[in-house]
């Protein structure tokens, strides 16, 4: 299954939800993997020194017509083993 445009807002929301109860960045990757239409799934290899501080996953979706998406899934780090998702936006 791939996606067209319209299907992101309801990862958005999938994500958002499984972000916020996820208790590794392991556990919120597995998660992104597991989704119809993700090609792949890249962590960041940096923290951004925000208050809270943020993570980013790079995520690739294949679109129905064959092409590819990227897009970031911005997560904030709580700290703890917690995490909040902030944002999916374009990358």
């Amino acid at each position: 299954m791939s996606f067209s445009t319209v299907d992101f807002k309801a990862f958005e929301k999938k994500a958002a939800s499984a972000i916020d109860s996820a208790e590794s960045l392991e556990e919120i990757e597995t998660f992104l993997r597991s989704q119809p239409g993700v090609k792949s799934v890249q962590l960041g290899d940096y923290l951004m020194k925000s208050n809270p501080p943020q993570r980013e996953f790079i995520v690739e979706f294949s679109m129905q017509d064959g092409s590819t998406v990227k897009k970031i899934v911005n997560i904030f780090d709580l700290g703890n083993q917690r995490f909040e998702f902030n944002e999916l936006r374009d990358e």
